[in-house]
């Protein structure tokens, strides 16, 4: 909790001492826009990904890059850290979710079935499944050894710009540009609750840690 990492259109990521307000050091190489930036479990490792289709893994302490998750054929949205620490996940304008082996670099999966640009991604509470949005108005839920949809969340009017779990994986939250956020019911795919009153699209959605908040 003493540090924190920002994306920036400069092409770089800082990172930030949240004590003394002060930058520690900057990411840089991206050739393009960086869009999302997720800290590993342990807080050593750190992955950006942005517009040169690729996301790249750091060792955020000493600034030294470990290695990059190639393969994506458009922009980057997303990226996320399995809770184990094992692997991440990268959302794509490709239209596809892809599983990465975060200590090789080797593709070990492709979620594949969104009509559109992938803008979020995350894992489920115990990585076994993984969860996307799109533009396609739809939010997936996927297998994440299988590569199986297991579920089809629809119902927003517009693009959904964000998607997370409950603590316990039981509800799903999607965040879209029909300026509302939607909590869902994991296992049926039924709307529980609407959260109504932004003026303007709800691009980041998250639950408190013990699920009770949004």
């Amino acid at each position: 909790g003493e540090r924190i990492v920002s994306a920036s259109k400069d092409l770089t990521a800082p990172l930030w001492d949240t004590t003394r307000g002060c930058e520690i050091r900057r990411f840089e190489g991206h050739g393009a826009w960086v869009r999302s930036v997720a800290f590993g479990p342990d807080s050593h490792r750190l992955l950006i990904g942005g517009d040169d289709k690729t996301a790249w893994l750091w060792d955020a302490a000493a600034g030294r890059e470990i290695c990059r998750f190639a393969g994506h054929g458009d922009w980057l949205r997303s990226v996320a850290f399995s809770h184990d620490g094992r692997s991440v996940l990268t959302g794509s304008d490709d239209k596809t979710a892809r599983l990465w082996d975060a200590t090789s670099g080797r593709e070990m999966g492709r979620f594949a079935g969104h009509g559109d640009e992938v803008h979020a991604v995350a894992f489920g509470p115990n990585d076994q499944r993984v969860l996307t949005g799109s533009s396609d108005q739809t939010a997936l839920l996927w297998d994440a050894a299988t590569g199986r949809k297991l579920r089809c969340f629809k119902g927003h009017g517009s693009w959904i710009w964000a998607v997370a779990f409950s603590p316990d994986g039981e509800r799903v939250l999607t965040g879209s540009g029909d300026k509302t956020a939607r909590l869902w019911d994991a296992a049926s795919g039924r709307v529980i609750q609407r959260f109504m009153g932004h003026t303007a699209a709800v691009t980041s959605v998250a639950f408190s840690p013990g699920g009770k908040h949004v």
